[in-house]
């Protein structure tokens, strides 16, 4: 597996998705392998090299994490005291579920905050007016019961960097974290700039049936750029990857901070149970089986996380046990199906990604299809269950997504819409109380309330 393999199989896997520009990454045996393809932008953009810069969406959070890590290591923040440790006890009212925040609990998904929350009506930058916004937003669930990915809690996090850094996080990623270790990375969104030069490459909405790209801004609500407007190279995620690999291994350049400290963002938290995302989660990485096979539970998982932003995807995995990072850049919308076939290809010539492939729903169809109809709400994500044609069940998300939704009679589902490339989206139908009524969804990662339980399940 050399560098002509990667750009060959990187070529073909773009030009079947349609994708203007994209990059592979992949450290393995001790070498580091650079493929990349197409152009930044269409319609006269420069060529893609291996140091453009990509937005990588949702994967900024283990940038987030890492920071979080250094502060431990530094001996300024505790993994599983109350954040309100770092914050002051005044900063979060008496009683309130935050005083039982953590920031392992925030890291891993598990501090029962909403998925998105846009805060102040201005979209101010302050990250403090952010957190404080948040206290006035009804949680999920109790802090530490169970996961749901939440992009809010990522921007809390941050904000307990800049308390503890006492300075911008921005500022924090760049000084303690990026330059340190020779990355070089950008910001979709930098309240520091007066102006906006384009310093990443342009995003791009793709028909996948006719290949017709429109270049599209990537965006981020300011106070979500810890969570996902970071942008770079996938060099540059693999020698933080690199970080995370044993030390015959691990990029001499880049140190981010000590293997014990760092081995906290890959420990499995036992409350998080990211059905329908990844195998498990801890302070920061998601875990992923080689191949995405269901295999031996005890066995080895790839460290991951996957992002996307209108426009564009960003996937990166790493396996400590055999000294192994990748990382897989488009500019996009169509990367995130790609990313599928790159790891399909991957897997044929012996490299079996850590990737999660959630068990398909019971072929026993679940009969009952009006018990599960009605609106599910996680702050501002919405989904509603409503009757379709012939008895069937349609899926239809606030965003505008929306499909067939086909249960099975263990209440997992699937959903496949031909707006992303006929992706196939799952999760599964639960009951906050057992053998109750079905009062929860768990899809892509987040756990939203039926609206009418919505009140109870909260109390």
């Amino acid at each position: 597996m050399d560098s002509d393999f990667l750009s060959g199989t990187l070529r073909e896997v773009a030009r079947r998705h349609r994708i203007p520009g994209a990059q592979l990454s992949l450290y393995r045996d001790g070498e580091l392998h650079e493929a990349c393809h197409g152009v930044e932008r269409v319609g006269g953009g420069a060529p893609v090299t291996t140091r453009s810069r990509f937005a990588y969406g949702s994967v900024s959070k283990v940038f987030t994490a890492a920071l979080a890590l250094q502060l431990v290591e530094d001996g300024d923040l505790d993994l599983d005291e109350p954040i309100t440790a770092a914050l002051g006890s005044t900063a979060v009212p008496p009683g309130h579920p935050m005083r039982s925040v953590t920031m392992r609990r925030l890291l891993s998904h598990t501090a029962g905050l909403v998925s998105d929350h846009e805060g102040e009506p201005l979209r101010s930058s302050s990250l403090r007016r952010y957190f404080e916004s948040v206290l006035h937003v009804d949680p999920v669930g109790p802090p530490g019961a169970a996961f749901s990915y939440s992009n809010t809690g990522y921007a809390v996090a941050a904000y307990v960097v800049e308390v503890l850094s006492g300075q911008s996080w921005w500022d924090s990623l760049e000084a303690y974290l990026a330059k340190p270790a020779g990355l070089d990375l950008s910001f979709v969104h930098d309240p520091r700039m007066r102006t906006t030069g384009c310093t990443t490459v342009s995003g791009h909405a793709v028909d996948p049936r006719t290949g017709r790209a429109e270049p599209v801004d990537f965006y981020v609500e300011s106070t979500l750029v810890a969570a996902g407007g970071v942008a770079g190279s996938a060099t540059d995620l693999v020698a933080f990857g690199r970080a995370f690999l044993p030390e015959a291994d691990a990029a001499e350049d880049c140190v981010v901070a000590g293997p014990e400290v760092l081995a906290e963002m890959g420990r499995p938290v036992p409350a998080a149970d990211p059905f329908g995302l990844a195998a498990g989660w801890g302070a920061g990485w998601g875990l992923f089986p080689a191949g995405g096979a269901s295999g031996d539970p005890g066995g080895p998982l790839w460290l991951g996380h996957d992002g996307t932003l209108d426009g564009g995807s960003c996937n990166v995995r790493v396996d400590p046990s055999t000294g192994t990072a990748l990382a897989f850049t488009t500019n996009s919308t169509t990367g995130l199906a790609a990313w599928e076939d790159l790891a399909d290809a991957l897997d044929d010539a012996g490299l079996r990604v850590g990737r999660y492939r959630q068990p398909a729903p019971s072929s026993l169809p679940y009969r009952a299809g009006e018990r599960l109809t009605g609106e599910y709400v996680n702050g501002d994500l919405g989904i509603r269950v409503s009757p379709g044609r012939g008895g069937s069940l349609r899926f239809d998300v606030r965003n505008g997504l929306s499909g067939v939704l086909t249960v099975g009679s263990d209440l997992t589902f699937s959903v496949r819409t031909a707006d992303r490339d006929e992706v196939v989206f799952s999760g599964r139908f639960l009951a906050s109380r057992g053998s109750g009524p079905v009062d929860l969804m768990q899809y892509n990662g987040r756990t939203l309330c039926r609206s009418e339980a919505l009140v109870r399940h909260v109390a």
